[in-house]
């Protein structure tokens, strides 16, 4: 989620006892079943599914840090706070009638309520990347292959995990989605998909999203493709459906769709 020349994917071989904890992820196909054309871009950084609609949270590189609204039947882009190049927003999730949002590398974490007042600033001393949460506390990224589980109260780290694919650390860890006792993340500069535990911290599927670039435009497909950081980035699950919403940095679309079992034989990893 940041400068393609700052960031890359380490898959760092670890030891034997590391490599016997995790067996090989599952691979999974994603089935998409619609197609969201928004009215206006944005640099994905945070996605999420409340009350029917979709939230996003946006990065000031090409534009500016925003929480936008979209949604899902029109794909009418509405902006609800726009903290222009101030910030350099990340992850975002609502917990608690709260909604949380990251910042990069400013270390402020935006606080507001469910009508978007904002409420007291928290601090997270780390690089904000993804965000998601499960039934007690916050669950971040930074960038590296480790999650924190976090108190909403004041940030404070709880419990950190580090995540593997079979004997490998896995880097990059981006945007989060926690989703019936599994945390979903986006890695940076991969169509890679993992799904992960939060308990033993193991890849413990992961999905391919390429197949998605059969169903755009080439206009889209070309959009995409002049820049190395419009990768996909923003998973979010409406319950109420089931249905999952991915999309990519500045991508002009969101696909809905499920994650299925895939017929194919596992790599080992991502």
């Amino acid at each position: 989620m940041r400068f393609l020349l700052l960031c890359t994917l380490f898959l760092i071989p670890l030891p034997l006892a590391a490599a016997e904890k995790c067996p090989a992820p599952r691979n999974l196909t994603f089935l998409p079943e619609g197609e969201i054309r928004r009215d206006a871009t944005g640099f994905t950084e945070g996605l999420e599914v409340q009350d029917g609609a979709i939230y996003e949270s946006t990065g000031d590189f090409f534009g500016d840090t925003r929480i936008n609204r979209i949604d899902p039947k029109t794909g009418h882009v509405t902006t609800l706070m726009n903290a222009g190049k101030r910030y350099f927003g990340e992850g975002m999730t609502f917990f608690d009638g709260k909604l949380y949002q990251m910042t990069y590398r400013e270390h402020s974490v935006f606080v507001f309520d469910k009508n978007m007042r904002p409420l007291p600033e928290l601090s997270n001393p780390r690089e904000g990347w993804g965000l998601t949460h499960d039934d007690s506390q916050l669950i971040a990224s930074d960038g590296s292959s480790r999650l924190y589980f976090l108190s909403p109260q004041d940030f404070s780290t709880r419990r950190v995990l580090r995540v593997f694919a079979r004997d490998r650390e896995v880097r990059n860890l981006n945007e989060l989605e926690y989703v019936q006792g599994a945390i979903w993340a986006n890695v940076f500069e991969s169509w890679n998909l993992l799904r992960i535990s939060p308990v033993t911290g193991c890849v413990e599927a992961q999905a391919d999203l390429r197949p998605l670039r059969a169903l755009m435009s080439a206009a889209d497909r070309r959009a995409i493709d002049s820049d190395d950081n419009l990768v996909p980035n923003g998973i979010a699950h409406n319950p109420a459906s089931g249905l999952f919403a991915v999309t990519g940095k500045y991508w002009p679309m969101l696909y809905t769709g499920r994650f299925v079992e895939a017929n194919w034989p596992s790599a080992g990893g991502p």
